[in-house]
């Protein structure tokens, strides 16, 4: 699933981040969507140092596989938005997990 070092490094930042978010306190390692749900918080935080590490770990994360990297959307020819994007379900997390929205 995810190598020593990955899991070292989000382990950190949970305790680092139990200070400013209570409720990471309740994510499990074990849960599917733990490193997304770290790296949300992490990117809401305040603190620098939290910020470098998550950006570390999301690095450890994309080299590995596990997460894409983020593409970069082209401007469509049309003009107007395309299909596919404005059926594609937004992502939010809620009291520690991530969840879809329908719309």
């Amino acid at each position: 699933m995810h190598d020593r070092k990955s899991l070292s490094l989000a382990a950190e930042l949970r305790r680092n981040l139990r200070a400013e978010f209570p409720a990471v306190a309740r994510l499990s390692v074990s849960d599917p969507d733990f490193m997304e749900a770290i790296l949300d918080y992490a990117g809401r935080s305040q603190s620098n140092m939290v910020q470098a590490a998550a950006l570390t770990l999301r690095s450890q994360l994309e080299g590995s596989g596990y997460l894409k990297r983020p593409e970069v959307e082209r401007p469509n020819k049309e003009g107007g938005s395309s299909a596919s994007h404005a059926h594609s379900p937004k992502r939010r997390v809620y009291r520690g997990r991530i969840i879809e929205d329908p719309e």
